[in-house]
């Protein structure tokens, strides 16, 4: 699995975004017992379903992730390990692998190996929760010419800005989209203070894959949505989200 521990400075600026979180929350209110999020980084995700009264526990691969993310918050349990194997040693009613950490898994064997380790650590009638990014077509055809640098986004620093660009291809044989980012650290004035660049693999994943595989695991789906307000997966959804249940 990539090892994040470089950009576990970079990940609260890169990541800001809470507009799953109510999803998620809803359903840590609606199910019974603990909470487990695997692949938990920071703490994004992890720390809201503390702060809402629910006991929690977070296993993320980077130990320089989970040292911000103890920084956050002291009411979750943290772990370091990989979320195919770490045995936090407990039962929960939900878990949730969410924003593609589910993706960093590179084969189908190893997400087997997540997912019954995943149904090893619920208890009976426990759910699953996985979200993941839903690719168009066009997104993983390279343009004429080849992959092409693109400007993924600026944002501001206290003293200056970060920029990220990055090229990405992927192999439809494989499924696996090898992505190059590179970071530029500006000062105040403006003049760069650091440039960083970091390889990251991830495998592309669709809807009848990963139900095949969920049920292969021993669970049942009990739905699939295409956002967090619960809408249809269809073709052009951006998110695909999949519950279910261990049977």
């Amino acid at each position: 699995m990539p090892e994040y521990d470089p950009l576990a400075d970079l990940y609260d600026l890169e990541y800001t975004h809470d507009y799953d979180v109510p999803f998620w929350l809803a359903l840590a209110d609606r199910e019974a017992g603990p909470v487990v999020e695997w692949g938990a980084g920071t703490g994004r995700i992890a720390v809201p379903f503390a702060a809402a009264g629910h006991d929690v526990t977070a296993v993320e691969l980077s130990g320089e992730m989970v040292e911000r993310a103890k920084e956050k918050s002291g009411a979750v349990e943290w772990i370091v390990g990989d979320m195919r194997t770490a045995k936090p040693g407990r039962s929960y009613g939900l878990a949730v692998c969410a924003f593609n950490s589910f993706l960093c898994l590179l084969g189908v064997d190893d997400a087997l190996m997540f997912l019954a380790n995943a149904r090893e650590h619920l208890a009976p009638g426990g759910l699953l929760g996985i979200e993941v990014s839903s690719f168009s077509p066009e997104e993983l055809v390279d343009p004429p010419g080849g992959p092409e640098l693109r400007h993924d986004f600026t944002c501001d620093l206290p003293e200056g800005r970060l920029d990220r660009f990055s090229v990405s291809r992927y192999d439809a044989a494989s499924q696996l989209m090898q992505m190059h980012l590179f970071y530029g650290v500006y000062g105040a004035s403006g003049e760069l203070r650091e440039r960083r660049a970091h390889g990251l693999k991830i495998r592309v994943t669709g809807r009848d894959e990963l139900d095949l595989m969920l049920r292969l695991a021993g669970f049942e789906v009990e739905a699939v949505y295409g956002g967090f307000a619960g809408e249809p997966f269809t073709a052009e959804s951006d998110h695909l989200i999949v519950l279910a249940r261990k049977s």
